[in-house]
């Protein structure tokens, strides 16, 4: 196979998939590995990560190291195939990155999946039940928790207080929640933020606000 039929045979994939391309879906494609090292070793192609290239010259998508962890846990079907089911959810952190929401330390890229094999380093798959479709957006091409469940996971994780509020001021300025569902939903997280367990989800929010630093806190009461 000549180049120029290996690229067209990988730009249908690359082009639905911001530019990148596992070794499995290259192979499944009609493009052999012996293929795919000549065109890296020519510069067409680049290594964005273990198992996944980029098509040189396109643009460098946003996330690249959150695209590329979920493109590597299911190599083998597109990313359109999976933006259903449990193939990978991105989660807390990362969930938070794509968002806009909040200033988390980025390094670990999170995600929930039923993980069909070793993670990569500088990936955490978080076990149990994922989310439900109800509490899953996409954005940017991705699954995503939804604000509101990544705020409740973030609480589930033991993020400090300070971290957590300035994700749910985030999220309340950008409209992406609504603070009296979510003070339903975090009321059961009382305790472990340090308040008596008669305090409400409202009084909750409104401590998380104020670890943020929130100086006109937004309005969580109703």
């Amino acid at each position: 196979m000549d180049n120029v039929d290996a690229l067209v045979r990988l730009g249908r994939v690359t082009a639905e998939q911001w530019g990148l391309i596992t070794t499995e879906q290259a192979e499944q494609a009609g493009v052999e590995a012996a293929s795919l090292d000549a065109l890296a070793h020519s510069g067409v192609l680049t290594v964005a990560g273990t198992g996944v290239f980029q098509l040189a010259g396109a643009p460098l998508p946003p996330h690249l190291d959150i695209k590329v962890a979920w493109l590597q846990l299911d190599p083998g079907r597109p990313a359109w195939q999976r933006l259903t089911g449990n193939s990978g959810v991105i989660s807390h952190s990362s969930a938070c990155r794509l968002h806009g929401l909040g200033d988390l330390p980025v390094g670990t890229v999170e995600m929930f999946a039923d993980a069909r094999g070793p993670v990569e380093a500088g990936v955490r798959v978080h076990p149990g039940p994922g989310p439900e479709h109800a509490q899953i957006t996409i954005v940017d091409g991705l699954p995503v928790t939804a604000p509101g469940r990544t705020i409740t996971d973030l609480l589930h994780a033991g993020l400090d207080g300070g971290h957590v509020g300035g994700v749910v001021a985030d999220a309340a300025r950008l409209g992406l929640v609504d603070l009296r569902t979510v003070a339903q939903q975090v009321a059961g997280f009382v305790s472990a933020y340090g308040l008596p367990a008669s305090a409400s989800g409202h009084d909750l929010l409104s401590r998380l606000l104020a670890d943020a630093g929130e100086s006109e806190p937004v309005q969580v009461g109703g």
